[in-house]
């Protein structure tokens, strides 16, 4: 497999590679020209591969860089907005232990701030706390511990695993 990049490189070393392309001679010397100059866009490239029969093998796939401590700072801020940590001072987040956030969050707020809590802790670390703080107080968060038994945690069937932890206890 080849980038993009690499794949245009050695096209354009080629002679004649646009004759079976359907491209006009100007057309391809043009093509070749902006690629040599970095001023050829994205589209393009694609385009120009898929015509002369490349094919495209992976989607180019993107994630955000955020740090650690920005993905804590959104955390605390959106607990800070649904007054859950209304004793804590809202600039600090050094304050709130990470046990206590990963409790909060997942008690308090949306899947998409739980999907950030899993970039930002150990699968392990947060099942520990979800175990220790909801499991044990059973029936009265029973939706939400079968739902992340089932979605997070890979637990087949989260009744009975529910069941079987309280019955240990």
């Amino acid at each position: 497999m080849m980038t993009t990049e690499q794949s245009l490189h050695k096209l354009f070393t080629r002679r004649a590679w646009y004759k079976h392309s359907g491209m006009k001679e100007s057309t391809a010397r043009v093509y070749k020209k902006r690629f040599m100059e970095n001023k050829l866009e994205m589209e393009t490239h694609i385009k120009i591969l898929k015509s002369c029969g490349f094919k495209l093998v992976q989607e180019m796939q993107w994630e955000e860089q955020i740090s650690h401590e920005q993905i804590k700072k959104n955390l605390t801020d959106k607990l800070h907005r649904a007054n859950v940590f209304w004793s804590y001072d809202p600039s600090s987040t050094s304050q709130i232990s990470d046990e206590k956030l990963i409790e909060m969050v997942l008690l308090h707020l949306d899947i998409d701030e739980v999907n950030d809590l899993f970039r930002l802790f150990p699968k392990i670390k947060i099942q520990g706390v979800w175990k220790e703080k909801m499991l044990s107080q059973e029936p009265l968060y029973h939706g939400l511990n079968r739902l992340y038994a089932f979605l997070y945690f890979g637990i087949k069937d989260p009744d009975r695993y529910i069941r079987d932890f309280i019955h240990k206890r």
